[in-house]
């Protein structure tokens, strides 16, 4: 599992040993919404984009061997449905590693929503109140892609 950092987030793929990354991403030079996504092969260089990529290391007793790995990368090739919060790169790479259909950055997000919450609301300490908090997280998500843009009028 590899990720590369895109601000305001780390993108993650699945390297499959012959200089290629199975990821869940637009296809390349492709203006589309995140939506259009899909699970596909690209190669290392075009995945990092120019910058440094990272391994992500798990407890080996967590883990899938290497080439089951991949085999489950490849199970899912040409997948679609792409949703930031429950189905994005994260929850696809970590899911062929370790079994686990999860995000690590989506869970470090609601850690801090929740705790941003809690110390705003007292009473913000259950699960129902996760689904207001986690609306406010995609709003803010929204906004930060919409100013870190290139041709957003908020960078200019």
């Amino acid at each position: 599992m590899i990720w590369v950092f895109r601000f305001p987030y780390f993108h993650c793929g699945i390297y499959d040993g012959a200089n290629s990354v199975i990821h869940f991403a637009q296809q390349e030079n492709d203006n589309k919404s995140k939506e259009a996504a899909f699970i596909h092969r690209t190669s290392l260089e075009k995945f990092a984009d120019g910058c440094p990529v990272f391994i992500i290391e798990f407890p080996s007793e967590k883990c899938f061997p290497p080439d089951e790995v991949v085999s489950r990368a490849c199970l899912r090739l040409n997948e679609k449905d792409y949703n930031l919060p429950f189905n994005n790169c994260d929850h696809f790479a970590t899911w062929c590693k370790i079994g686990e259909h999860r995000s690590i950055q989506v869970d470090l997000v609601k850690k801090i929503i929740m705790e941003v919450c809690k110390a705003i609301d007292k009473s913000g300490n259950n699960e129902t109140d996760f689904v207001k908090y986690a609306e406010i997280a995609c709003k803010i998500h929204e906004i930060v892609e919409i100013a870190t843009a290139p041709n957003s009028k908020l960078t200019q």
